[in-house]
Parts: structure tokens; sequence; C-alpha cells
């Protein structure tokens, strides 16, 4: 699976993701299918849909560092805040919420588990973490030839599982699978040559015109291919950089491609980025941990920054305490001055969800 690129929009809806994705055409169905079926339960159930809370994926094949807020396959990624300050109040609730016992942890679990099987010399191709129907699993995918695999999988496993025990994290099944690297063979698809073509043609032309625009790609689905363009919502020549496309478009013999035009804020660009980062920062434990009952964890900038904690605990007065206190001790880690750094004085709030999406705190 490739997104087209990393960006922060206005539009919520996981239909929108849905129609983001652009596939490879070498690449498994049942991926994709996995995926789009996530994302159609989730549109139909009777979740708060607040914001945009799926964070911008980043793939990198080293280390993905993605916080993907319950759907699909992700590495979770960001550096955790190595401060060790504990003021008297947050150490009195932490007798109760272990969460702050890992909060301040030098790197996240992800990156701890590729980095000490790689430096124990095994050819590991990538880690992923899974969050989805309350399924958590960590996936540990191995190269090399499937003699090497089955010498050394039941070693990986242990490790994965001791790292994981000494976090005290206890939400995970680890799963250690085999990488066939001969079978990744690419094979062009003429089509998508074709757009990607059409791609670098707008782009160029654009630039002659020197035009500004933050994005002009090709996506969508083969059937249903358009172009998707984002501009500042400050743009003064939208038109003219319209008829640009349309120009390239004709010249390739697509004049009915649509265009979807996107009108970014930039403030909230930027600031959906620092937020991202922060709510990796506060998730890890929370999903990590099995006393938390954590789901899934989402943000959003609009109006104002907003984080989400979803928990599959019921509706009580004694589970309302518990939230009011884990988000005291949440909000005091966010006044550090570490995270006051990325959080630049944004007002927020923290919202903790039970079941049913009926607010806690």
């Amino acid at each position: 699976m490739k997104k087209r690129f990393n960006s922060f929009r206005d539009d919520s809806s996981l239909e929108k993701l849905n129609e983001e994705l652009v596939w490879k055409s070498n690449q498994k169905q049942k991926q994709k299918q996995r995926l789009l079926e996530a994302i159609d339960q989730l549109e139909r159930s009777e979740s708060v849909k607040p914001g945009n809370d799926i964070l911008p994926i980043k793939q990198n094949r080293l280390l993905r560092n993605v916080a993907y807020c319950g759907i699909a396959l992700v590495i979770l990624g960001g550096a955790l805040i190595s401060s060790a300050f504990v003021s008297p109040a947050m150490a009195q609730v932490a007798s109760k919420i272990p969460y702050l016992g890992q909060i301040f942890k030098k790197e996240p679990v992800g990156t701890e588990i590729i980095n000490t099987l790689r430096e124990k010399g095994y050819k590991i191709d990538l880690l992923g973490q899974t969050y989805y129907g309350g399924r958590k699993q960590i996936e540990v995918r191995v190269g090399g030839s499937e003699k090497y695999f089955k010498d050394v999988k039941s070693d990986i496993y242990q490790i994965t599982k001791d790292i994981l025990e000494a976090r005290k994290y206890n939400t995970y099944k680890v799963k250690v699978t085999w990488y066939d690297s001969s079978q990744d063979i690419y094979k062009p698809d003429p089509l998508h040559e074709k757009y990607n073509k059409i791609s670098e043609e707008i782009n160029t032309e654009l630039k002659k015109h020197d035009y500004h625009v933050l994005s002009a790609s090709l996506g969508g689905f083969d059937s249903e291919m358009r172009v998707d363009l984002e501009v500042s919502d400050t743009e003064k020549n939208l038109e003219d950089i319209k008829q640009v496309i349309k120009d390239v478009l004709a010249n390739n013999k697509e004049e009915k491609m649509p265009i979807k035009v996107y009108k970014i804020n930039l403030k909230k660009r930027e600031q959906e980025g620092r937020w991202g980062n922060i709510l990796e920062d506060v998730g890890e434990d929370l999903l990590g941990k099995e006393e938390y009952h954590v789901k899934m964890v989402g943000y959003s900038v609009h109006p104002e920054p907003q984080v989400f904690i979803y928990t599959s605990l019921s509706y009580s007065e004694e589970n309302k305490q518990f939230a009011n206190k884990l988000e005291g001790v949440i909000d005091e880690f966010l006044q550090t001055e570490d995270m006051k750094v990325k959080i630049k004085e944004d007002p927020y709030k923290i919202i903790i969800y039970a079941k049913g999406k009926k607010k806690l705190n």
C-alpha cells in the first residue's frame, strides 16, 4: 500500500482515507481488502468521528514511523520524552495508574525491538504494530532464506516477548513471519507508468508558470483516477492553475479526468503535524497495557487540539473517577517543559470515552 503523499486535510471522513489510497498492481489483494473492510466497519459504527483522528503515514523500509489510530498495519515511531521529572501529584496517581512508569522511556517499544534484534545480527525486514478492533499485534518480519527463518524464529519471538514484558506491555500478540525477497519482483504497470508521467508533466508545467502549489498528483483507483490538487486557502490563482492541469490532461487524452481541489490552512497543517507527534508520545503506554483497556487513540485540531482516548470500559461512576485521574496524569505530562516545546501554547482538551463512545471524563 502506498499513500501518495503526507497530507493534513480538514476533511475527517474515513471515506476520504478509503478513496485516497493508491494500490500498486503487484500487491496482494487481501491486504487491500483487509484495510478497506476496516474502514468500512468504522464508517458504519456509531463512533464519534473527531476531526482528523488518523495520523499521517511516513513509510520507511527500515523503520516506518507511524502512529495510526486503530486501523491497518502500523509501526510506532517517534522519540518518547527522556525527562525523569515526576511531581508529587503525579507520583500519587501513578500508584494506581501505571501509565507514568513507561512514558519516560527513551524510545518507543517498536524502535527498541527492531534495534535490539538487528544489533544481535538478525535479518529483520520490518516490524509492524496492528491496532484494529481492540486486537493488538506486533509482527516481526524476517528476511533471509526459509531455513534461516526456521532457525531463528523462536529466538526472535522470545526476545520480542522479553522486551514487551520488561515494559509490562501485556496487550500484544507477537507474530514472527518470513519475508521471501525472491517473490518481491516489481512488474511495471503501463497504466500506472502513464499516470506517473502525467503527474510529472503537471508539476513541470506548474513550475514553468511559477505557480506554488502544495501538491499535485494523480490519485484514486484505476477506474476513477483524478488529479488531487492541494493549494493554500489563500491562493489567488486557482483557476489559472487548474487550466494548466487541464491542458496537460488534454495533451495526454485524459480530458475527462476530474480535478479535486483541497484548500489547506497552513497554520492548521503545521499544528496537526505537531499534535500527531504529541499523540505518539502520549499513546504508547495507553495502548500497551491491559489495565487501561484502551482500544484506540486519536486527535483533532479542529477547531482546537483535542486528544481522544477510546476505551472498552463501561460507563460507571468508578470508571469516570479513573478517567478523571488519567486525564490529570496526561495533562501534567503535557505540561512538562519538553512537551511545551511541541504544544506551543495551544489550548487543548483530553477526552476519554467509554464503550459506545460515551464521554467518561
